[in-house]
């Protein structure tokens, strides 16, 4: 039972006595508290041992690192001793046996030195001592037996020397033989640099001359072939060779070309190449008479009088004397008789003001269908020459083309402008001059260019004004009569707009027979002003008999437009109208047939064909 049990028991019923159970209860409560006590002490055992041993092996694990440490420092330190021990005996070891080279090979040098020194001065010690010692002999046996006793005993003793000499001889020539070759070599290479060398030029095994440097070989061979180039079926092949050599004088390019050409055939002669453009074109030997047709030429546009003309040809045309194969040499006449023939090329012409087909084809003895054929655009109608423009006029031109540079200097009348002003004061129609223009006048100077007296460029060079232009001013009326539409009239821009955008086509421009254009359009399509202005007449038969119903717009004095056989009208009489303004309706009214606008323009009062206008139509 447990102990809460036992406890309970006891006081509920405190007048029961002592049993046995009582002391079991305590026993058990003593045997488990001391099992507790013992589980507690094995625990702080077991952690204290748990914290020995771990600090045991960290101090044992330091010991172990430590231990490592100490042995590969105490290694490294004993391997750094060694290795400089082991070098510096190495060192001392190089050094000594260099000291024992260096003694060994100063003794061997001073030996060699002493031996070439006896070698070299041993023999002349010994002529020396031997002519000291003939000396003496001649000198001696001179005295005691005469002369021929003498020279005896001087033949004798001066054999013996050589003899005993001749050895010592023999090497010491060893020595002084290399030394004077090498002398003589370098007087040979010194002479031989102060020469002049160059390339020996030859050409059928000779040598023709001398150049500086390849370079003007080259140049001169490229030159030799550019002469000989119109030889078309001759077969000369020029192949000149080069050799290194000494020359005191050297020549240029064109010497060079010279010399090879002398030296590769002997049909080779002084002629004149005649260069057009940069191309070589004939050759001949009538230099005299190519130059006096050449200068003929030039003569024939030149004026002695007139000191601002220039005469040059178009192209670039000049004469080369110099040697040329004979077989490429033309007769002079030959040369003149294709310098004056005609070549295949293009002239142009630019129009110039008042110009027209049969004007230009006649300037140019064409027919218009020749013209036209070589300029197709002429075909199309609405082709309106303009100014500038540019025709040809011929594909053959003559071979050689004379150009004419002229400055002309002229006094040029400079228009004055008009300024009109507005007067809402001043009655319609009417105007009030408040300045009178005055023309200006300019000095100008032009450059003419023309091509075989065909003009073909005109330039300004200058402009200088002599006089400034003094402008017009007008005031114009625009107060319209009382009953009119509008108080105020309004004038024209002087541009006319095409009246029907809505058109099909222009049936008929203005002829002899005809005042004005037809534009073919559908019934009812809106016809407008071609310019603002004043409607002066509207109405039916209003611009004349057979017109229907018809409009008059004055754009300024003197200057209106008519619109006839209109289905209906949009403007009244005295009615101011702006440009592009709707003013009636396309019909066929009056003495027409179909649906169109016939439109008239009058200038200054003269009618003129829309077609002016409206090239384009």
């Amino acid at each position: 039972m447990p102990l809460d049990m036992e406890d309970k028991e006891k006081t509920e019923d405190p007048t029961q006595g002592s049993h046995p159970s009582r002391f079991s209860g305590k026993r058990s409560q003593l045997k488990s508290e001391a099992g507790r006590l013992w589980q507690t002490a094995l625990a702080h055992l077991e952690i204290w041992t748990h914290k020995k041993r771990k600090r045991f092996s960290q101090t044992y694990a330091s010991y172990l690192i430590g231990q490592y440490l100490y042995e590969v420092g105490f290694r490294a330190e004993y391997d750094v001793v060694r290795i400089w021990r082991t070098t510096k005996s190495a060192a001392q070891m190089l050094f000594h046996a260099a000291a024992w080279a260096g003694m060994r090979l100063a003794k061997q040098c001073k030996r060699v030195l002493l031996e070439l020194g006896e070698d070299i001065a041993g023999p002349i010690v010994g002529v020396f001592k031997g002519f000291k010692g003939l000396r003496h002999t001649a000198k001696s046996k001179y005295q005691e037996e005469g002369a021929t006793t003498a020279a005896k005993h001087s033949a004798v003793y001066l054999g013996t020397g050589l003899l005993k000499y001749l050895r010592v001889l023999g090497r010491a020539a060893s020595y002084a033989l290399p030394v004077a070759g090498l002398f003589l070599f370098v007087s040979v290479v010194q002479e031989k640099m102060s020469e002049t060398y160059a390339l020996a030029v030859e050409c059928n095994g000779q040598v023709v001359g001398y150049v500086e440097d390849e370079l003007v070989f080259d140049e001169a061979k490229d030159k030799v072939k550019s002469r000989i180039v119109l030889a078309q079926d001759q077969q000369w092949d020029v192949d000149p060779t080069f050799t290194l050599a000494t020359a005191q004088e050297v020549m240029d390019v064109n010497a060079t070309a010279d010399a090879i050409l002398m030296a590769s055939s002997d049909q080779i002669q002084e002629a004149t190449g005649l260069e057009v453009d940069g191309q070589l074109v004939a050759i001949t030997d009538g230099t005299q008479q190519l130059q006096d047709y050449l200068a003929q030429r030039k003569a024939e546009y030149e004026d002695p009088n007139n000191p601002n003309l220039r005469v040059e040809f178009v192209q670039s045309v000049q004469t080369v004397d110099g040697l040329y194969a004979s077989e490429t040499v033309q007769d002079v006449s030959q040369v003149i008789e294709m310098l004056s023939g005609l070549k295949e090329q293009q002239q142009d012409y630019a129009i110039q003001a008042g110009d027209s087909l049969t004007l230009v084809a006649s300037r140019f003895d064409l027919t218009s269908a020749q013209l036209k054929e070589l300029n197709p655009k002429l075909n199309d109608s609405s082709y309106n020459w303009p100014i500038g423009d540019t025709l040809v006029v011929h594909q053959e031109v003559p071979y050689l083309q004379i150009k004419t540079i002229e400055t002309v200097t002229t006094e040029e009348v400079i228009e004055f402008t008009t300024t009109k002003q507005d007067d809402n004061e001043l009655a319609y129609g009417k105007t009030v001059t408040d300045q009178e223009g005055q023309d200006g006048l300019d000095q100008v100077t032009y450059e003419y260019i023309r091509v075989n007296g065909i003009l073909t460029e005109v330039t300004e060079i200058s402009r200088v004004c002599l006089k400034e232009p003094v402008t017009e001013i007008i005031r114009r009326g625009t107060k319209m009569p009382e009953g009119s539409e509008s108080s105020t009239a309004v004038f024209g821009t002087g541009t006319l707009l095409w009246p029907v955008p809505g058109y099909t086509s222009v049936t008929r421009w203005m002829s002899s027979g005809h005042k004005g254009a037809d534009l073919a359009a559908p019934y009812g399509t809106p016809i407008l002003a071609a310019d603002s202005g004043v409607v002066i007449k509207a109405g039916w038969n209003a611009a004349g008999s057979g017109y229907g119903y018809s409009i008059v717009i004055q754009h300024s004095p003197g200057n209106t437009t008519l619109y006839a056989h209109c289905s209906s009208l949009a403007v009244s009489v005295g009615q101011s109208v702006s440009k592009g303004q709707v003013i009636g309706y396309v019909g066929s009214t009056g003495w027409s047939t179909g649906n169109h606008l016939h439109f008239e323009i009058y200038k200054n009062g003269t009618l003129v064909s829309a077609r002016n206008y409206f090239p384009n139509k």
